[in-house]
């Protein structure tokens, strides 16, 4: 089946106007899409090349990262820092590790966790249950009552740690917990 239509396109390779026949073309002819084609060919070649180097620049830092127990010296060229640094680090008590008479080892795992976050106290709280459409405002609702933008009651659950309920497409929030933030007393009666 033959195509009609004819759509300008600039080639991917040499940047120049071209008609094409399809949808999808890229180049403009048979030459550019050989030449192009070569080109990535040649990119992916020299950038694994590169990584080749890299590698035999660094032959122990593809052996630490295998390893579960590290030295100090290990460690530093893994993180890229000094062993100076990471002694501070060990002394100020941020990293822990274990000494085999004079040597000291790290555990993998404790170097890792040493850049994880740290777990916040809203993160820990028990889930709790849902109190029902009756004692909920919707999202709409809270930002109607006390006039704040979507953002700002986003940012201001999120700093709180409130829970949200998701129950079909709304999402409702305590109105004990918003009443407590905004200072406004709750008209019903529970």
């Amino acid at each position: 089946m033959s195509s009609k239509i004819e759509i300008i396109r600039i080639c991917e390779f040499c940047k120049n106007e071209f008609t094409a026949r399809t949808t999808k073309t890229l180049y403009c002819s048979l030459k550019c899409s050989s030449r192009a084609y070569k080109s990535r060919t040649r990119q992916s070649k020299i950038a694994e090349s590169n990584r080749q180097t890299q590698i035999a620049k660094n032959p122990d830092l593809e052996i630490v990262k295998t390893k579960d127990f590290i030295s100090v010296n290990q460690a530093s060229t893994l993180l890229g820092i000094s062993r100076r640094t990471i002694y501070r680090i060990i002394s100020r008590g941020e990293l822990d590790v274990a000494k085999f008479g004079t040597r000291t080892v790290i555990r993998r795992c404790d170097l890792d966790g040493f850049f994880s976050l740290p777990l916040e106290e809203s993160m820990l709280r028990p889930v709790q249950e849902f109190p029902g459409l009756s004692k909920c405002y919707t999202i709409t609702q809270i930002q109607q009552k006390f006039g704040i933008s979507p953002v700002g009651l986003y940012k201001l659950i999120q700093r709180h740690g409130i829970a949200k309920y998701s129950v079909g497409k709304f999402n409702y929030v305590a109105k004990k917990d918003i009443n407590i933030i905004f200072n406004a007393r709750d008209n019903e009666k529970d």
